[in-house]
């Protein structure tokens, strides 16, 4: 019998007795035979197979797709942690001020993951501002400036 990955066969195995005081069998003799299902070394590998292959493509973000995950989303949290530094009013601007994309289609799209990368890889908090620093704005435009 098959199924899928794996194929079963019975083992038969017999306990025979010498002992002619034994019970007959209903088959007229003295074996008792019985079948245990096993499964085969394949159907085995074929299923350890298909299983490390699940958890490698699981671990690894899905099959093909992004492989950073959501960029929008680390580089927006990333902002918005650097403004919970401020204080009041500070704050509250500070948070306002962080670019969102109301569409999560469009943030989703490869062009806008890919520019949100360049701004999650290269962001550095100014504690003082809640924003990023001259340097790291600098780093995260010309990474922009570089996209396809």
């Amino acid at each position: 019998m098959t199924h899928g990955l794996v194929t079963t066969f019975f083992a038969s195995t017999s306990t025979c007795t010498s002992d002619p005081a034994a019970a007959p069998a209903p088959h007229g003799g003295s074996c008792e035979f019985s079948g245990t299902p096993r499964r085969t070394t394949l159907g085995r590998l074929g299923v350890a197979i298909t299983l490390g292959i699940a958890v490698l493509t699981g671990a690894c973000g899905g099959g093909g797709g992004n492989k950073r995950g959501d960029t929008y989303v680390a580089a927006t949290s990333a902002q918005e942690q650097c403004c919970e530094g401020l204080k009041g009013g500070a704050r509250d601007t500070c948070l306002a001020s962080i670019v969102r994309v109301a569409d999560d289609a469009v943030a989703r799209s490869k062009a806008n993951q890919d520019t949100y990368a360049c701004v999650q890889e290269h962001f550095q908090c100014d504690v003082a501002t809640g924003m990023a620093t001259q340097a790291s704005a600098q780093e995260q435009l010309d990474c922009i400036q570089d996209l396809p």
